[in-house]
């Protein structure tokens, strides 16, 4: 059917035959002459000029053919339906992707529902560089893409594309003057696929998906719009009622089925997926430019699977911009027989700038490999015109997992913590000079996902006021596994002060003290553990109360009170101090004893006290797994009957390394030690000790965790920077006690900075007990 011009690319031949073709052959310019009775035998020269006969009555039909789509396609005018509503016009259905055009120029009978924007624009390049250069030959093929402008084009349709060539194997296509998308053809080897290993808990879906498999009839449905009938409720449509924005739109008529995992599987720990090709997807000889378009509908099933739709108001894919995705096709025409099969393997997902999911992709039949593709990519951007501004978006989008509307979304905590401020804080952050301004943490440290609550329209900081934030837990948090299985004090305190943070930036605090740097610090607080919960896979929610508000030149300090709770239960309540700090008033910070210089118990000693040994932190079992091994390169000095109650201490001295993990999650352009990793190194002594001392067994030391109903009280007068030199942290121990279900301790510690003591932390307090329930110990 292609040389008939209905399923494939227009055929380039000449009006005549060229010279050289049979013996009897005129040039174009000249009529031809038709054999003589001298001339029948000349058999050859009789065919070819026969078969230039037939491509020129073939080419006459194509050109009536073009003239009378073309004539419908302007007859029918703009498309209906979403696609309208952001003045895109009928996209021309593309040479690619197995769906052949009958012109050059875009012209198809096919709905232009089914076609990806994406992929009308990469054929126009495609049809550009074979009109001039002529289709490539079977075999290997490699190239290079980048994609420079979002969809849509200021109502780009067709009409408004230019294509040209700018090699023999490379082209670019511009939309009004802008370029829009380039592409290179390579040469040399394949790339090599991307090895570098990324934290598996730098991604957690936005929603809970019910399903994980999605065959025809489900992609069919989220053509439609209709997520909730294949993912679940919580995947559904916005708060508003209406379907989630054109997510669907181009369909995913390329698949015939897709299988998605979520964080922890795959190579990079961040996702995988496998898909397989619909009959007939792709047909004819089959290049890089027909293969992207499965990958593209690929990546966009995982990212509906993942909720990246949920933060956005009637969000729209597009590829991701501005980062070559690079393809090698083994064999073009082995590529065209099948059955096709994708595996993907997640290397970026996330919400800053945007929603986007980039993966490294295997193709293959059933014979191995036919093309790999990397650092392919899809991203979501919300309608045109619209403001994600915190209460301002057109109609909320996100809602919690019990229904409620949120005020402010994991969009708006993911550029807290990594991205533009003014999506956060309204385009008053302009108004900040310096990039310095109260953040949330990154990466797993952010313990922080919607708050509920709107601020007082009013302005200002109503004390007694209370808001409502949530955080969803995963199903199996970094925390909890580099701890032995138990809930650490890192986890209670971080998932508390940040929301607490969150609340007095959000009702202003961050946008004090224009054209200065200007940070938050925790200050001090108390918190009581009421009772232990099992917290994987829950939605922890924060009531955060603002209990006083207190300006102070070239500072704001803010107490709150709070409360952790869950399924209508609180398990955890304390209060806690925040100040928000100009640089030169946090430069004056001078320890916990008024800038003298206060050395730990154990270095006051004029001699050693008795029983002194010196261990090194690394020697027995560990008492901290990944970036919970806080004492890793510690010198351990233990005295198992001394300190200031007589009952044992240790102290635990640690240099200081710039590319400590924590330092790139606390915080951007501000990096910091997170109190509470101080809070938990002292927890941490205090195990070593139990540890060495005999105490606890290592099965009893997984089972320590932190005593209900005892307070701990913390006081920060001081940071650890990553030019620091040395960090010192020392506990007492005040009471042990052991009865027939198992041990408690009682510690106070306080931690060090260059000899500056700046930490003090009292009341760490543990309890064991022989017997765990085996969900308690996995």
């Amino acid at each position: 059917m292609d040389e008939l011009g209905f399923d494939g690319p227009s055929p380039r031949h000449r009006w005549w035959p060229e010279e050289g073709i049979g013996t009897r052959v005129t040039t174009a310019t000249s009529p031809p002459t038709l054999p003589t009775r001298s001339d029948a035998e000349d058999v050859t020269g009789l065919v070819d000029l026969i078969c230039s006969g037939h491509r020129i009555t073939l080419q006459a039909h194509q050109a009536l053919q073009t003239w009378l789509l073309r004539r419908t396609a302007r007859a029918a005018g703009p498309a209906d339906g979403p696609a309208a509503d952001t003045g895109w016009k009928r996209w021309a259905h593309p040479a690619g992707a197995g769906h052949r055009t009958a012109a050059a120029d875009g012209a198809t009978d096919v709905d232009p529902a089914d076609v990806d924007p994406e992929t009308a624009v990469l054929s126009a390049g495609v049809r550009a560089l074979q009109q001039t250069h002529g289709a490539p030959p079977p075999g290997p093929q490699r190239a290079s893409l980048t994609w420079h402008q979002e969809f849509p084009f200021d109502g780009t349709g067709p009409d408004a594309l230019t294509a040209t060539c700018t090699g023999a194997d490379s082209f670019a296509v511009w939309s009004r003057g802008r370029l829009v998308v380039e592409a290179h053809g390579t040469t040399g080897p394949a790339p090599a696929p991307s090895e570098t290993v990324r934290p598996n808990d730098s991604w957690r879906p936005l929603a809970r998906a019910v399903r994980h498999r999605v065959d025809r009839v489900g992609l069919d449905l989220l053509a439609a719009g209709r997520l909730a009938d294949v993912f679940g409720p919580e995947l559904g449509a916005g708060s508003s009622g209406e379907t989630t924005g054109q997510v669907g739109t181009g369909g995913y008529r390329l698949l015939a089925e897709v299988a998605v995992s979520g964080p922890g599987a795959g190579r990079f720990g961040l996702g995988h997926l496998v898909a397989t090709a619909a009959p007939g997807a792709v047909e004819g000889p089959v290049g890089w430019a027909e293969l992207l378009p499965l990958v593209w509908q690929a990546l966009r099933v995982h990212a509906l699977h993942d909720g990246l739709h949920l933060c956005l108001p009637r969000p729209y894919f597009h590829p991701v911009t501005d980062a070559p995705t690079r393809i090698s096709v083994a064999d073009t025409g082995r590529a065209a027989v099948g059955p096709l099969r994708l595996e993907a393997d997640v290397t970026r997902i996330g919400l800053v700038p945007r929603p986007h999911v980039v993966a490294e992709v295997r193709i293959s039949d059933g014979e191995g490999a036919v093309a790999h593709v990397h650092e392919a990519g899809v991203a979501l951007r919300e309608a045109p015109g619209t403001d994600l501004v915190p209460g301002k978006a057109a109609g909320a989008v996100r809602r919690s997992p019990g229904g409620e509307s949120a005020f402010a979304h994991e969009l708006h905590m993911a550029h807290a913590a990594d991205g533009d401020l003014t999506i956060v804080y309204g385009p008053a952050a302009l108004t900040s000079a310096e990039r310095v301004r109260p953040r949330l943490p990154r990466g797993g440290m952010l313990m922080l996902d919607r708050l509920l609550s709107a601020p007082d329209a009013r302005g200002g900081y109503p004390v007694g006021s209370t808001h409502l934030t949530e955080y969803d837990v995963p199903e199996d948090p970094w925390y909890l596994r580099d701890n032995g299985g138990t809930l650490p004090w890192l986890f209670y305190l971080e998932s508390a002060l940040q929301a607490s943070a969150f609340v007095g930036a959000a009702l202003g605090a961050s946008l004090e003290h224009p054209g200065e740097d200007f940070t938050v610090r925790n200050l001090e607080g108390h918190a009581r553990l009421l009772h232990p919960v099992d917290l994987r896979g829950r939605t922890v929610r924060q009531h955060t109360t603002l209990l006083s508000h207190t300006p102070m030149p070239g500072a704001v300090l803010q107490r709150y009170g709070y409360e952790l709770v869950v399924d209508g239960e609180v398990f955890h309540r304390g209060e806690t101090v925040h100040g928000f700090f100009t640089r030169p008033v946090l430069d004056q910070q001078q320890g916990l004893d008024g800038g003298r210089r206060v050395p730990p118990w154990l270095e006051s000693a004029a001699t050693p006290p008795p029983g002194a040994r010196q261990l090194d932190a690394g020697s027995g079992a560990p008492v901290g797994h990944g970036r919970l091994a806080l004492l890793a390169g510690a010198t351990c000095t233990l005295v198992p009957e001394g300190g200031r109650h007589g009952l044992g201490c240790l102290l635990a001295t640690r240099p200081v390394e710039s590319d400590d993990w924590y330092f790139s999650r606390h915080f951007l352009h501000d990096p910091v030690m997170p109190g509470s990793c101080g809070v938990e190194m002292l927890c941490q002594a205090v195990k070593f000790f139990l540890l060495h001392t005999g105490s606890v067994s290592e099965e009893a030391l997984r089972a320590l965790a932190p005593m209900p109903g005892v307070p701990l009280r913390w006081t920060y007068r001081g940071q650890i920077l990553p030019h620091h030199a040395q960090t010192q942290a020392e506990v007492h121990l005040r009471e042990v006690q052991r009865d027939g279900t198992g041990l408690t301790v009682v510690a106070d510690g306080s931690v060090w900075c260059d000899g500056l003591r700046i930490y003090e932390v009292d009341s760490l307090a543990f309890r064991t007990s022989p017997r765990r329930t085996t969900k308690e110990a996995a």
